[in-house]
């Protein structure tokens, strides 16, 4: 497939972004910031608003989000939940989500070759899948923020949530794979005694020198 953005194009961008970088005032709250984020966590941690805060503070930047991708889909689309109500995807379901984080990836990188720094918003449960998107992202370093509040805080999030944006399963099992499988990665951060501007202004701060993934 063609590339439209060739080398002397990327490098035109990397120069355009340092010489953006440098001209950001001091205490401005956009800041420059190179490779990629991916925030996940379990229904209920913050991920949808704490990406879309992370984003508005760097100077170029994309938001990516996972459901946005599955709903690209509208014929066809797996139900992931078995017969009783749990998360429990089948063979077409897993299929299906891996489409999703290919996509995901591939706007991630179209977007990293244009200048802009991605912000992925998607849950990550198993390292397989932790493996999967670092392997395909193209920009570097690649950060992984898992939200972390308290699996009480979490619920109850979800719980007080509009109805249509709620998950109506129980997560509990979600939140104890991600911890099992990905516990040692990224940075987990547990946000259930910050705000969401709080934990932007954290995860901004913090992430290039605690989030860090090279698997």
């Amino acid at each position: 497939m063609k590339r439209w953005v060739t080398s002397s194009t990327a490098g035109w961008i990397s120069s355009t972004c340092r010489r953006r970088c440098e001209r950001v005032p001091p205490g401005w709250r956009s800041i420059c910031m190179n490779g990629c984020f991916i925030i996940t966590g379990t229904p209920g941690a913050g991920k949808t608003t704490v990406s879309r805060l992370v984003a508005e503070r760097l100077e170029r930047s994309a938001r990516i989000d996972g459901d946005v991708m599955a709903q690209l889909m509208v014929n066809g689309r797996a139900n992931n939940l078995d017969e009783h109500g749990n998360w429990n995807p089948g063979p077409e379901g897993k299929r299906q989500l891996q489409l999703r984080m290919i996509n995901a990836c591939s706007v991630a990188n179209n977007f990293s070759e244009a200048g802009f720094t991605p912000v992925i918003d998607t849950v990550v449960e198993v390292r397989e899948e932790l493996e999967f998107l670092v392997n395909r992202l193209t920009a570097r370093p690649v950060m992984l923020v898992v939200l972390a509040p308290p699996l009480q805080v979490a619920q109850y999030r979800n719980a007080t949530r509009p109805e249509r944006q709620r998950v109506s399963y129980d997560f509990s099992h979600t939140a104890a794979n991600m911890r099992r499988e990905i516990g040692g990665d990224g940075w987990w951060l547990d946000s259930g005694d910050l705000t969401p501007d709080e934990t932007a202004d954290l995860i901004v701060a913090e992430a290039a020198k605690r989030a860090v993934v090279d698997v």
